[in-house]
């Protein structure tokens, strides 16, 4: 990456000044660079803050200060204040570009950052335009150093098309990838992508062939919108079908359409909210190894949508109550939190039912419950050398519980383990087994997340290089929380082959977000001619493992 910088910044002449300057700009990045060295990225943030107050017609100096801001954003944990610089750093490139639309390196940079940020913020699309403008005028380069930056340019642009859903433009760019660096590591990256395309698009076929065909009332709403593509009434009436044919997908295109047509009806969006729920009651699945942002975007879009109900009908003390509880259910970063609270406030202040106020307090509790967990995050990484960050985790290890081995078909391996720490989202956690010379054997469990973005997003580092993602289909499940576990093996390996006797490892690795906190056991145990049980008690994430192998 800092080659690609190094050569595409090359590309940009700074323009000189007629006149003496008390420090050139050159002198001002070359002084930020100094402190970005130097991991004080402030001082190079404020160097080039001072640049553009003494330049503020040149576009290289916006550019820069773009640069800087980015970097500090990627670095940060605390995701509000990530998303808020990065917004500036989209600023400083925006202002770059305007002066000149020609930058080389504000186009690069707002592009990158466009198609990697969640699709949320708004810059996917942007990002995509700024990256094939680059690719408009380096394709047309025969210099042999362009196409080394054209390769980078393909794919970043590459992964912004499988965002949007393009996956033919973006399997056409990883082949050209392949096309301009045969038998390196991007092109083998670039194949796996492609491989990886065509197998989601094989898992849609099937998922698409067991839908349910079009009820008797679709047929006849999609006839009724032929005749009359612009009627918002029929577009709802044909959402709504979708949504009882448990047609989710159909259902958002066709309700976001009548939204455009008639921004103002507040049914529409009730619809629409209903139908995004239940997307998100779909859990994890292959489409997250197109976009790994897709949960995260879906939540934003829920909440928009939820917002929206309550402008357009303030008084609606239903839509209160629903609003309040997604406010409550979703991740700390869409930061409703204290909006649900107060929905649920007033809904308890209204003439509702028992059951609504009763429904309604049990969510207010789970709002300070996670308010709670909120602080106790802060401790354990803010503050892990003081006695405060033992008492979070003391507070929240609980009580190990066995089982009985007769209730299991014997020889198997049980594996009984605790995660003693609940972050604001469940962690990605993995257990695994290896032989003793470290060979990979095979994934017992692994987190929804990690199973289905895999090397998209590396929570899990080490299980990731010893699995390579090889047996995640079998064993990927929903992300477990603070508590007690247990997961059986039936001794047989990642080919569904009984496993010789000998000596094993059992892994299980976790990884927290946002505290960022991390641990990882290894249980070593041999499996063979008697039984054994191994436990391990350390660290404070996984406080307990224990290995019982049942002849």
């Amino acid at each position: 990456m800092k080659k690609l910088v190094t050569c595409l910044i090359a590309l940009v002449i700074i323009g000189s000044t007629n006149f003496i300057q008390a420090k050139t700009l050159e002198e001002y990045i070359s002084e930020g660079t100094a402190y970005q060295e130097s991991n004080n990225l402030d001082q190079a943030i404020e160097t080039m803050k001072e640049a553009v107050q003494e330049y503020p017609n040149n576009a290289d100096a916006y550019a820069q200060l773009g640069i800087f801001m980015s970097e500090k954003a990627q670095r940060m944990h605390d995701f509000s204040g990530m998303m808020q610089l990065a917004e500036e750093a989209f600023q400083m490139w925006d202002k770059a570009i305007f002066l000149d639309p020609n930058n080389v390196t504000a186009r690069f940079y707002r592009g990158i950052w466009g198609v990697v940020i969640p699709k949320f913020v708004g810059r996917l699309e942007i990002g995509i335009s700024d990256l094939e403008y680059l690719v408009n005028m380096l394709e047309h380069s025969i210099d042999v150093e362009t196409q080394v930056q054209l390769m980078y340019v393909y794919q970043y642009l590459a992964t912004g098309y499988q965002k949007q859903g393009e996956l033919s433009e973006a399997k056409l760019l990883n082949e050209k990838i392949i096309a301009i660096a045969p038998e390196t590591e991007d092109a083998d990256n670039a194949q796996k992508n492609i491989d990886e395309i065509i197998e989601f698009e094989e898992w849609r076929d099937e998922y698409n062939k067991v839908k349910k065909p079009d009820s008797p009332e679709i047929i006849t709403f999609k006839e009724k919108i032929e005749n009359d593509p612009d009627n918002p009434g029929l577009l709802l009436q044909l959402g709504k079908a979708y949504i009882d044919n448990e047609k989710y997908e159909e259902a958002e295109k066709i309700l976001k359409k009548a939204i455009d047509l008639d921004p103002s009806n507040v049914n529409v969006y009730k619809l629409l909210a209903v139908t995004l729920g239940e997307i998100q009651e779909e859990g994890y699945n292959p489409k997250i190894s197109m976009d790994t942002d897709f949960h995260t975007n879906l939540a934003f879009e829920t909440m928009e949508t939820f917002d929206k109900i309550v402008t357009l009908a303030p008084d609606d003390i239903e839509m209160r109550f629903y609003r309040g509880v997604a406010g409550i259910e979703m991740p700390f970063f869409v930061g409703k939190l204290d909006q649900g609270m107060d929905d649920l406030t007033m809904v308890l202040e209204s003439d509702v039912s028992e059951a609504m106020q009763a429904e309604a307090l049990y969510w207010l509790g789970r709002a300070h419950e996670k308010k709670a967990m909120t602080y106790w995050a802060e401790i354990v990484s803010q503050y892990p050398d003081y006695d405060a960050a033992q008492f979070v985790f003391d507070n929240l290890n609980p009580h190990v519980k066995h089982i009985d081995p007769s209730d299991y078909k014997k020889p198997v391996v049980i594996i009984d383990f605790v995660l003693g720490f609940r972050d604001e989202l469940a962690p990605q956690t993995a257990v695994w087994v290896e032989d003793k010379n470290g060979k990979f054997t095979k994934t017992i469990y692994v987190s929804g997340f990690s199973g289905y973005a895999q090397e998209k997003q590396v929570n899990l580092p080490v299980w990731s290089s010893s699995s390579k993602f090889s047996d995640v289909d079998g064993v990927t499940g929903a992300s477990i929380d603070l508590g007690h576990h247990i997961y059986v093996w039936d001794m047989k390996d990642i080919d569904r082959k009984k496993i010789e006797s000998g000596d094993y490892v059992v892994k299980v690795e976790v990884a927290y977000w946002p505290s960022m906190q991390y641990q990882r056991v290894e249980v070593p145990i041999t499996l063979g001619k008697k039984d054994e049980r191994v436990a391990v008690e350390e660290g404070n994430l996984i406080p307990y493992v224990e290995v019982k192998y049942v002849k």
